[in-house]
């Protein structure tokens, strides 16, 4: 269904408790991936796809909310998912499920601190793409912007086999403890025949939008 990276970063600060914040990005040659795929909380993020739906992310983070690692997490959504793939990382690990009955050519690919997964892909090639977008490009910018560019790099190496579908979507969530992120932080496209370019558009407008309602209403600005 789709082709997926979920990644966690540490928030830089002071505190002695480390504190991370977790994304996932997701686009498929079908309408509406946001609202089935991607799920990211306090405590993880998470990405489905093939037989889904979104109460199996939902319990995924209800259960990193709980204490559970992410592989006993993915464990329970999996226990009768041989149609399901699912991956994902929490604050110390990550792991990943494809199930056998998943539509080739589906893959995943773990490491310390993001996993990267697909069905129905090109070909494998996307996920290598996705995880060198993600770790070699802009270091310095925001983690939604490099979700984004990570997509976009997987949908160049080919992404979701179904060209011949008219439609595709595309959706990037980022969640930081103590609400750090604002509010272009949860993005969709739902319904476009370039959606990832179009979710990088909406990124881009969002965030200007976002940016001159500040400087609207600043106390500062409206008492100079």
């Amino acid at each position: 269904m789709t082709y997926s990276i979920c990644v966690r970063e540490r928030v830089e600060g002071e505190r002695d408790t480390p504190r991370y914040r977790f994304g996932v990005a997701a686009a498929a040659r079908l309408p509406a991936v946001g609202s089935v795929c991607p799920h990211a909380g306090d405590h993880g993020a998470v990405a489905t796809a093939g037989l889904t739906d979104p109460g199996v992310g939902e319990r995924c983070l209800a259960a990193l909310a709980a204490g559970d690692p992410i592989d006993a997490a993915l464990a329970d959504a999996t226990a009768d998912g041989a149609g399901r793939q699912i991956h994902g990382v929490d604050a110390a690990s990550t792991a990943a499920h494809t199930g056998a009955d998943c539509r080739p050519v589906a893959a995943h690919r773990t490491a310390d601190a993001y996993t990267a997964g697909g069905t129905s892909l090109t070909d494998e090639a996307t996920l290598e793409a996705m995880v060198r977008g993600y770790r070699e490009n802009e270091r310095d910018a925001p983690l939604v912007r490099r979700l984004l560019t990570a997509l976009a790099a997987g949908e160049r190496a080919g992404g979701d086999r179904r060209e011949e579908l008219p439609v595709g979507s595309a959706a990037v969530v980022v969640s930081t403890p103590d609400g750090g992120e604002p509010l272009y932080h949860d993005l969709r496209v739902d319904a476009s025949d370039s959606p990832v370019a179009d979710l990088r558009e909406t990124y881009r407008r969002a965030r200007r939008g976002y940016e001159a309602a500040l400087e609207r209403y600043d106390p500062q600005t409206e008492n100079s």
